[in-house]
């Protein structure tokens, strides 16, 4: 090293320390993507010190996509990995979506007619960390197209609520989609909910639980309400199923739990105008057919919409009619339900088999609907890439058990979940948990 890089090199060191470094002298870029249900949990851990970064070193970062960083779709994060200055260049599109971006290849989607559509994310496009300003702020807005790279490319990581064994990407030895899986970085949770009303019906009112069978009949198509009740007075109105598209690990979570299977097209609607994100405030109901939204938020937002019980069903009953009204149900993380006021107290939620989704629920092994949350690499990952991997997988780990402690009040209905709190787990994406005693991870 000559006398001028020494310098330079010095000067570097002693800005990371003060924490105002420029991104332009950095050396190692790591693209991170995957599971929207799951972003919060990674990008809470990337802002603690200690965690996934040096100890001792400042963490700065920018975010779009929401003004809770937390929940931002494109954020890029910058500190000291093995003590040198690192950036984090996360783009959370779906955990299908991530598995493809690692692997290098494209998802087929279709839209609402089965014209192919692209899927967001596959190939995934990044911020550009010579373009942003890391300035700790978070912003509700997309970024403009200006602090894109000027090409989209594959990731590095991916986080995933599924394995690869049950991903419309599986594994092939000796080609890019042979992953590599870091491991299982704790639980990552869901439930049903049923969209918001001003003016509850009997027919909303008596909707209170769906079982695993009852939800696999509803992705295939709209059911009455009576189907899920019980009672035939509730026949009059229909149950419509709100989702996400093939890019989600939400949706091939709930396709693997509930026995549907990943690759069988589903039959979903979306609530306001499309599938547009975020969901305008206008009630229209649409067959979206066997696609959905972009992220959790969508169907969050989807699903607040209030009043469908005094809309008349736009589409014709079996009789050849037109319903009084109409019910939309969604598979969602907590928070997601939670953030668009979609709540137990509300009404909103749906027990699985008479079992209402809590930690404690969770833990104990009597609520399925939930996953085991992995770290894919790139096929070949080594060298920084590979650190950041080691580190993001074990400080993702720490962060929920010590940090957090996602999992230690049974009553709460967090995110994610600490393995150590964990009393039951699933041998696989599509068994059901099982009893095991303390885990002990």
């Amino acid at each position: 090293m000559n006398k001028i890089m020494e310098i330079n090199a010095s000067i570097t060191a002693a800005l990371l320390a003060l924490g105002i470094a420029s991104q332009a002298g950095a050396q190692n870029v790591v693209y991170l993507t995957g599971s929207t249900a799951f972003r919060s949990t990674v990008d809470a851990a990337l802002n603690t010190p200690g965690v996934v970064f040096d100890t001792g070193t400042t963490i700065s970062y920018v975010a779009y996509g929401n003004a809770n960083f937390a929940n931002a779709n494109f954020l890029v994060f910058f500190g000291m990995i093995s003590n040198t200055p690192t950036y984090i260049d996360c783009a959370w599109s779906g955990s299908e979506a991530g598995i493809a971006s690692a692997s290098d290849v494209t998802i087929e989607n279709t839209d609402r007619n089965g014209n192919p559509i692209p899927l967001a994310g596959s190939p995934e496009k990044w911020l550009d960390v010579s373009a942003v300003t890391l300035n700790d702020s978070a912003y509700s807005t997309n970024p403009p197209a200006n602090l894109f790279e000027s090409t989209s490319h594959g990731a590095d990581l991916a986080q995933a609520d599924t394995s690869q064994a049950v991903s419309l990407t599986p594994a092939v030895a000796g080609t890019s989609t042979e992953l590599h899986d870091f491991g299982s970085e704790g639980v990552v949770t869901f439930t049903w909910c049923k969209n918001a009303q001003t003016s509850p019906t009997h027919e909303w009112n008596d909707f209170t639980n769906i079982s695993i069978e009852q939800a696999f009949i509803a992705l295939g198509g709209p059911q009455p309400v009576g189907f899920f009740t019980g009672n035939t007075n509730d026949d009059d109105m229909m149950v419509y199923m709100v989702g996400r598209n093939k890019g989600s690990g939400t949706r091939a979570n709930t396709l693997s739990d509930t026995g549907y299977g990943t690759t069988r097209n589903v039959q979903q609607f979306s609530v306001g105008l499309g599938i547009e994100e975020p969901a305008t405030g206008t009630l229209i109901l649409t067959n979206e057919s066997n696609n959905g939204y972009e992220s959790g938020g969508g169907v969050g937002a989807a699903l607040a919409i209030p009043g469908s019980c005094q809309q008349t069903d736009p589409f014709p009953n079996a009789f050849g009619g037109q319903n009084p009204g109409w019910i939309a149900i969604g598979y969602i993380s907590p928070s997601d339900a939670i953030s668009h006021g979609l709540t137990i107290a509300n009404g909103n939620w749906l027990g699985e088999d008479g079992v209402m989704e809590s930690d404690g629920a969770i833990e104990n092994g009597q609520y399925s609907f939930w996953g085991h949350e992995h770290l894919y690499g790139k096929y070949g990952i080594s060298g920084y890439q590979f650190t950041a991997g080691n580190n993001i997988f074990n400080g993702v780990q720490s962060y929920l058990a010590n940090v957090n402690k996602w999992g230690s009040d049974p009553t709460a209905h967090d995110p994610g979940i600490a393995y150590k709190y964990m009393n039951c787990v699933k041998s696989s994406d599509v068994a059901y948990p099982v009893w095991s005693g303390q885990l002990g991870y």
